[in-house]
């Protein structure tokens, strides 16, 4: 054993002073400790078990567990018979301090336990019910790897996506259950293994119809013919007219959110009996409870389109930021097909390889994200923006440009100013070798645009952005070769290109306008035979950042906006 004999004498010494009985020390196989003894909680005799690692530091808390005894379900208490202690937010403590971390955690839990069973004494389940979803997890042996892509409670036509099993002669077919989705939005694949099967949803009115097993005890048949005692009438007909095979997701009403569990087994008709019941927990997979997991508050008054000129590095990493947020719909435009030299910094991979990067990338977001709606061109912007009226583009809540072909830009926004409606634009683009990046975020029908960075010094066209981090007096081509002029490319890696992709992000979800360049604090242009520019020079004195506003970019006599 590595903790001290006198250590663990302080630890038993401490439950004495609790008055704690029958006190016994094991030294597991599993490198833990653990103390098992018996205290009288308000009025009960409750054998517990404090449980450590067998260390002289403690990252982790010990934990402190009800052992097996005749209690029913309590606040703060999983089913398991662990008394919840901590959350593990915010922890910080003196690891060294064994005695102190075994004297805080003992007494803590005590001091749950007992006003635990204070409140079920005098009937107060408040607490319970707030928390019963996750009581409900403790319960459920299965792994809870079925996952809601839609909000059940905003739909009347579930459907399980199961997997089958193998069938057995003279044996019911059973299934996996993979997956709840809404029937009228979506539907299963028609491919094996998977099956789709109509689910029959129950709510209870009041959470107080919903039966809690007491500690130890699980989901089975009894717990199920006790639950099938509160339905209505109309409940358990719609329950009777399914299949001998049923899956049930029934719907408890906690305060905050509801909790889901979900029940299958096979009905025997001449025996009434059920084979292969189980339970399960439902894991919230929909867009709006996960947005609100991260902090990000809905939106659903304020629907939000984004379309996304170009799927490359760095606009597939922008779909892939924004598809994680509370954009609701994207639309993807390129005309190219993925191919091997773009693995290293793309979002896809080699198993797209040879696919049209919209349609891929398409696939890619819908498998993680099946809620939101993505629409993908295989075509040029130009020829979309074409097919766009004013009441249309009013729609958009921004346009990405991020097609690294300056003349395809410039001409989008030369016709963006066509249209009556305003339309923010974020164009991002990289500098060579990884030396920078920049992103110009304005609206269309406002003064200052993309084209005002094509002006030089004297207010005069050029082919050149004013804002470059380093000029190129020497004409040197700023591309690699390897396999000929087919394999030429501009040399950068996928970080840059990610680091261009957040900022672009950051615009569209803020609608954010100016100049925002960053260069690389790691490596200069004279690296490369390059000169910096006053740019550059600005952006490493400011850590590697530097923007600007639209009344430092706008040019009076530019032939787009000023027009």
């Amino acid at each position: 054993m590595t903790i001290s004999d006198g250590v663990q004498q302080s630890f038993e010494q401490h439950i004495q002073s609790l008055n704690g009985k029958n006190i016994e020390s094991e030294d597991r196989k599993d490198g833990f400790i653990a103390i098992g003894f018996d205290l009288n909680i308000h009025g009960q005799t409750i054998p517990l078990s404090v449980k450590y690692i067998d260390q002289k530091r403690w990252l982790l808390l010990p934990t402190v567990s009800v052992t097996q005894c005749n209690l029913p379900a309590l606040d703060h208490v999983g089913n398991n018979g662990l008394i919840c202690v901590k959350d593990h937010q915010g922890e910080m403590f003196d690891s060294a301090d064994l005695f102190g971390l075994f004297k805080y955690t003992v007494d803590a839990a005590i001091d749950i336990l007992t006003n635990s069973l204070k409140s079920y004494q005098a009937g107060n389940r408040i607490a319970l019910y707030e928390e019963i979803d996750g009581y409900n997890q403790t319960i459920v042996s299965d792994a809870p790897v079925i996952v809601a892509t839609h909000n059940p409670n905003q739909s009347d036509s579930l459907y399980a996506w199961c997997i089958n099993c193998s069938r057995q002669r003279n044996t019911p077919q059973f299934y996996h259950i993979k997956y709840l989705v809404d029937g009228a939005s979506q539907h299963s694949p028609s491919s094996s293994p998977y099956t789709a099967i109509k689910v029959t949803k129950i709510s209870l009115p009041r959470i107080e119809d919903f039966v809690i097993p007491n500690l130890f005890t699980s989901f089975d048949e009894h717990w199920w013919e006790q639950q099938t005692l509160n339905f209505s009438t109309q409940q358990l007909d719609s329950l009777n007219k399914k299949s001998k095979f049923k899956i049930v997701l029934l719907e408890i009403p906690t305060p905050k959110m509801h909790t889901y569990l979900v029940i299958s087994y096979y009905q025997d008709m001449a025996s009434n009996k059920y084979r292969n019941f189980k339970v399960q927990t439902l894991q919230r997979g929909w867009r709006e409870y996960l947005l609100n997991r991260t902090g990000i508050e809905s939106q659903l008054s304020n629907k939000k389109t984004v379309v996304i000129a170009g799927c490359g590095s760095v606009g597939s990493r922008v779909a892939e930021m924004l598809a994680e947020s509370d954009v609701d719909k994207l639309i993807l435009i390129d005309n190219d097909d993925m191919k091997t030299d773009n693995i290293m910094r793309h979002y896809l991979g080699v198993q797209d390889v040879n696919q049209s990067k919209v349609g891929a990338l398409k696939n890619r977001l819908q498998q993680n994200i099946p809620e939101l709606e993505i629409v993908a061109y295989k075509t040029n912007i130009l020829n979309w923006l074409i097919s766009q009226n004013s009441e249309q583009l009013s729609e958009i809540h921004s346009i990405v440009l991020a097609t690294g072909h300056p003349p395809t830009e410039l001409e989008v926004c030369r016709r963006l100013y066509t249209y009556d409606t305003s339309v923010h634009v974020a164009s991002g683009w990289l500098e060579a070798y990884g030396l920078g990046g920049h992103v110009l975020g304005f609206k269309s029908n406002k003064d200052a645009c993309l084209k005002c960075l094509y002006y030089d010094g004297d207010g005069n066209p050029s082919n050149y952005i004013k804002t470059s981090l380093f000029s190129n007096p020497s004409g040197i081509v700023l591309s690699k070769n390897i396999t000929g002029c087919a394999g030429a490319f501009t040399a950068y890696g996928s970080v840059h290109a990610m680091k261009t992709a957040v900022i672009i992000a950051e615009f569209v979800i803020e609608l954010k306008t100016g100049l925002q360049s960053w260069c690389a604090t790691n490596k200069l242009p004279i690296d490369y035979g390059l000169e910096a520019t006053k740019h550059h020079e600005a952006a490493l004195q400011n850590g590697g950042y530097y923007s600007q506003p639209l009344s430092y970019i706008k040019v009076a006599g530019c032939s787009c906006c000023s027009t």
